[in-house]
């Protein structure tokens, strides 16, 4: 059974000493902490449990921030200690130690990848050229150092959830950015198995509404173009992005006449028509719809803020 060996502990880094102070803010009181978030939550073990067998889901992310936890995984023994962060993927079992007492409990938070982020930031990376760093092997499981880098993001996603509005505005951004950071460390090696040639066909599926979503566009168009049956297609794609196909569509159109409206003198009938709606009645109602005002007054909303924003 292969061991991971650990160095000595870093110097005491700001970002990393905060982010583990939050993620013990963050634990209530023994057992799970959950959050406004489902796919984040935190532990705590005031006490050891000497051995037990759990069993993996999907991309997991474990951040200890005290106390010990030595996971099995296959060949692989990880110790996931106070500053180190474990990435564990796959549905398979393990093996789990925890060290924990009243004095230094075992606190981690734990969070979920999903996949199509994954996939998503995967070819994101090859549009600009670079590519992660190459493993000799896909890992199962990966430990490591908390580094400022992942930290940051980190810190940003435990304080938005203290804010319903930060809560929904900013956490998908930091989930992009540890994603982003997972990815240019050595834990590369686990999160590139977590992608699926499915995964990367729904990506792809997305990028090909972007580019063409002011042209005629059907599900049975978009699935062909990524080889996959229609209904099995929709299915996937609102399993995934939690949108349909076509309502991604409206949502990119919409976003695109906004700005559109907002950077440029643009009628209402002209943003409509470069946004591809035959009328302006539909695009007006869709665009209401979607940001809860006509686009006239989304507009004027937007530059009273604006005026009010810039006053000294």
């Amino acid at each position: 059974m292969q061991s991971t060996t650990h160095a000595l502990v870093p110097p005491a880094q700001p970002d990393v000493d905060a982010c583990l102070q939050a993620v013990r803010n963050l634990a209530k009181g023994e057992g799970v902490t959950l959050t406004p978030l489902p796919k984040v939550w935190v532990v705590k073990f005031s006490q050891s449990a000497p051995y037990y067998r759990g069993r993996n889901t999907g991309t997991s992310l474990a951040i200890a921030a005290s106390g010990t936890k030595a996971v099995s995984v296959e060949n692989n023994r990880l110790v996931n200690d106070e500053s180190r962060f474990l990435v564990l993927h796959g549905e398979r079992p393990y093996d789990a130690v925890v060290h924990g007492s009243e004095d230094v409990p075992y606190v981690a938070l734990k969070l979920q990848l999903p996949p199509e982020l994954v996939a998503k930031t995967l070819i994101e990376f090859a549009e600009t050229g670079y590519s992660p760093p190459k493993v000799g092997r896909m890992l199962p499981a990966f430990c490591d150092f908390l580094t400022p880098d992942l930290a940051t993001p980190l810190l940003r996603l435990i304080r938005a959830l203290d804010d319903p509005i930060d809560c929904r505005m900013l956490t998908p951004s930091c989930l992009s950015e540890i994603c982003y950071r997972l990815l240019r460390s050595e834990a590369a090696g686990v999160l590139r198995t977590s992608i699926t040639s499915e995964d990367v066909k729904l990506v792809r599926a997305m990028r090909f509404i972007e580019e063409g979503a002011n042209s005629p566009l059907t599900v049975a168009d978009i699935a062909a173009e990524v080889a996959m049956s229609p209904s099995h297609f929709a299915h996937r794609f609102r399993s995934c992005f939690g949108v349909s196909p076509m309502r991604y569509r409206a949502q990119v159109r919409l976003e695109q006449a906004r700005l559109l409206l907002l950077n440029t003198a643009a009628t209402v009938s002209r943003a409509a028509e470069e946004a591809g709606y035959a009328s302006d009645a539909h695009f007006s109602r869709e665009f209401r719809e979607f940001f809860g005002v006509p686009p006239r007054a989304y507009v004027q909303n937007m530059q009273a803020l604006f005026s009010q924003a810039n006053k000294p």
